[in-house]
């Protein structure tokens, strides 16, 4: 048997060619798939925007999820129940109590705090204790200026003793003169040695004065470290510790904090508050009020207005008002939100003690004419009701509420004419 020639082996050997076309890999008809779902997604996002901006989805748009729906933003008020003599204001306007008097207390020199003497609601009296800053290289310094006060008065009184013998050496001197038993010039020494001394002790009591100057001043310095209570007060604010470093005037807690306490008269509260361009009209310094907080339920206490800022708010179009509170308890503290009723003053118009509850509400809240006229309220589940209401008279931006309505509910202010009932809605803050 013979061996084929590997030239005739080599001939034998063939690659096989597919004609057919491969079709397209996994790999890319995956990237197809995924291109054709983003294109249907950004398909269906616009043409949801297109229905929502046309208006086209309202009821129908109660399928869709929370998070997708545009709910619309609406600004709410509560109906209010008024009882007396507020029912019959002649303004009303919310705002916050202030103390008459409030100050931020700190020492006058900068140091580090060794004691504080109060703690939050601590009353205290004009000039009491309330913090010490350390003091001990003040100490040794008013040390010192003490001594050289005493040595200077030692020095000074070393020269009266010095003067009083010049004086006698210079009356004998004087009579020996007389007798011609001395020279003009032997006596010319001794007086002008007397007079040299004189006006020697005036350098050395300049020198006391100066030395007891020295000593005020380091005793005014070391009360500059004592932190006293300007005026009879309660502290409503530590702001700092034992150990803490303090600066006068404040530079900021990198540097040291400005104040120990913050204090506040609570006996004389105010309540500071903005009222409408439009009804500044109405309250005059002096008018009688009464004022509610929301954190004393059914308590109205006595006020009288105390000034008008003459300053408006052009941003806003309002007044600022001070109406001083007449009979403020322990219930009542800075910061507090409180809404001011302006009473008509006594001779403008009778104010009658009213004993049944009167509803208001705000004016913007209301919609329709006439017999038509109704309320959207909000409910807890944050779904509006259009509740029809019997009006009464409109007053100072509020109205009075006859029946609809009981006191307590969330009604929106200046509705959207596009709301519809059981619409789900976002609460504007």
């Amino acid at each position: 048997m013979t061996t084929p020639p590997v030239r005739d082996a080599l001939a034998t050997l063939q690659i096989q060619r597919r004609d057919a076309p491969r079709g397209p890999s996994f790999l890319a008809r995956m990237f197809q798939l995924l291109a054709l779902l983003i294109v249907l997604a950004g398909v269906g996002v616009a043409g949801f925007v297109v229905a929502q901006h046309q208006g086209w989805l309202k009821a129908s748009d109660e399928w869709l999820p929370t998070a997708i729906r545009a709910l619309p933003e609406v600004r709410i008020t509560k109906v209010s129940v008024e009882l007396g003599r507020s029912a019959d204001a002649v303004v009303v306007a919310t705002g916050y109590l202030v103390s008459y008097r409030q100050a931020n207390i700190g020492a006058r020199a900068a140091g580090r705090i060794e004691t504080v003497n109060v703690e939050e609601g601590t009353r205290v009296k004009a000039g009491e204790v309330i913090a010490v800053l350390d003091h001990k290289d003040v100490d040794a310094a008013l040390a010192g200026a003490k001594a050289a006060v005493r040595r200077a008065q030692a020095e000074l009184a070393e020269q009266d003793v010095a003067i009083a013998r010049a004086k006698k050496d210079l009356d004998r001197k004087t009579k020996l003169k007389e007798s011609s038993a001395i020279t003009d010039s032997q006596w010319d020494e001794v007086y002008f040695m007397h007079q040299s001394m004189i006006a020697k002790r005036d350098t050395l009591d300049a020198a006391v004065t100066l030395a007891e100057a020295k000593v005020q001043e380091t005793e005014q310095f070391r009360e500059n470290l004592i932190v006293r209570a300007p005026f009879d007060a309660t502290v409503v604010s530590k702001d700092a510790e034992v150990g803490e470093s303090i600066l006068p005037g404040g530079m900021g807690e990198a540097s040291g904090r400005g104040s120990v306490v913050t204090l506040a008269d609570l006996d004389r509260l105010e309540v500071d508050c903005d009222v409408k361009e439009d009804y500044i009209s109405r309250v005059m310094s002096g008018s009688p009020a009464e004022v509610a907080v929301d954190a004393v339920p059914n308590k109205r206490y006595a006020a009288k207005v105390r000034k008008v800022i003459p300053m408006g708010d052009r941003a806003r179009a309002t007044i600022k008002v001070r109406v001083a509170i007449l009979d403020a308890d322990q219930r009542l503290f800075p910061n507090m939100s409180a809404k001011v009723y302006f009473l008509p003053e006594p001779g403008e118009k009778k104010v009658k003690e009213v004993r049944e509850k009167r509803i208001f509400c705000d004016s913007d809240a209301v919609v329709g004419t006439g017999a038509d006229r109704a309320v959207w309220t909000v409910g807890d589940d944050l779904r509006v009701k259009r509740v029809p209401i019997t009006a009464g008279e409109d007053r100072d931006g509020r109205t009075e509420i006859v029946e609809g309505l009981s006191g307590g509910e969330r009604v929106i202010i200046n509705p959207s004419p596009e709301i519809y009932e059981q619409q789900l809605v976002k609460l504007r803050d």
